[in-house]
């Protein structure tokens, strides 16, 4: 099945720069729209997501990040920077410093954008993660890639972006056959090796203001309700409803971030039957009432 998902995925680069963050100048991203890669190209540092333990740096890594997440990026420990737009340009490669000063010590990324299809999953198989990954050049032979992939970005010849979007597709099958291979396969991979679930997820994921039970979802694979259960906690590393409340919750967060939805209009998109129960939900997830989220991310952006 993962060869399968493999030979179909599709891949378009949207976006691509290079991210100069200098000591006491992290840098901090909005919630990005799509999955996102970020190689080091020169010094270390830290990237952090919001909700996991940051990731070390170092030339030579990559990370790979679900869509929705706000990024930060530091050398150091200081005051984020904060980038209201990281998306330059389709076909351009821009520069974005968080501090000029060529004196202090900093770190170099060349960070990207991409939409990554796959038709068995109407998606993509990154739209499973749960927290960023972050895989060591010396694990797999990424580093040559991103040499051809710079240069490419750099003096946008005749071509190019085919030969972008080329590189990128075999950077990311490279990155999926390592962690197949690892010792620690993520449950997301694994669900990927498991197409009996992909009418039940996509049952749950198209529309998340849908009510569904697990009747519904176990009859949708073909399977009892106690062997739907289990097959999907075995894939997914979480029982079913709690997979759905997350990604209802994403959405809900979203919402609030992106558009001015009354809370209550938020709640009923998301299948909460009432504000209540949504924002008691939405703070145990996010540690913050829906409004309150909603404030301080208004505050972040201007």
């Amino acid at each position: 099945m993962l060869d399968q998902l493999l030979k179909h995925m599709t891949i378009e680069v949207r976006s691509f720069a290079v991210c100069e963050v200098r000591r006491g100048w992290p840098l901090e991203t909005p919630p990005l729209g799509s999955v996102s890669l970020h190689y080091v190209l020169r010094g270390e540092g830290r990237l952090r997501d919001g909700s996991h333990r940051p990731l070390p740096l170092a030339p030579g890594i990559l990370v790979i990040c679900p869509p929705h997440q706000r990024l930060t990026v530091s050398e150091t420990a200081g005051d984020p920077f904060q980038l209201p737009h990281c998306e330059p340009a389709s076909g351009t490669l821009e520069w974005l410093r968080s501090q000029r000063d060529d004196r202090l010590p900093g770190v170099l990324i060349l960070c990207g954008m991409l939409d990554v299809g796959t038709p068995e999953l109407a998606g993509s198989p990154f739209d499973r993660l749960q927290a960023p990954v972050r895989i060591a050049s010396g694990d797999v032979a990424i580093s040559p890639l991103f040499e051809s992939l710079f240069e490419e970005l750099s003096t946008q010849a005749l071509g190019s972006q085919a030969m972008i979007d080329a590189l990128m597709k075999q950077c990311l099958v490279l990155l999926l056959r390592e962690l197949e291979a690892s010792t620690t396969h993520p449950a997301w991979l694994m669900a990927l090796q498991d197409p009996a679930l992909g009418a039940a997820v996509s049952a749950m994921t198209e529309d998340l203001g849908r009510r569904i039970g697990i009747e519904e979802l176990a009859a949708l694979s073909h399977m009892s309700r106690t062997t739907f259960i289990d097959r999907f906690k075995r894939a997914y590393g979480e029982p079913p409803l709690r997979f759905l409340a997350e990604r209802r919750l994403r959405l809900a967060r979203d919402l609030l971030t992106t558009s001015s939805l009354p809370v209550k209009q938020v709640a009923l998109r998301c299948a909460y039957r009432s504000r209540s129960q949504f924002s008691a939900a939405f703070k145990s997830r996010f540690g913050q009432d829906p409004e309150h989220y909603r404030r301080e991310q208004r505050d972040d952006t201007h």
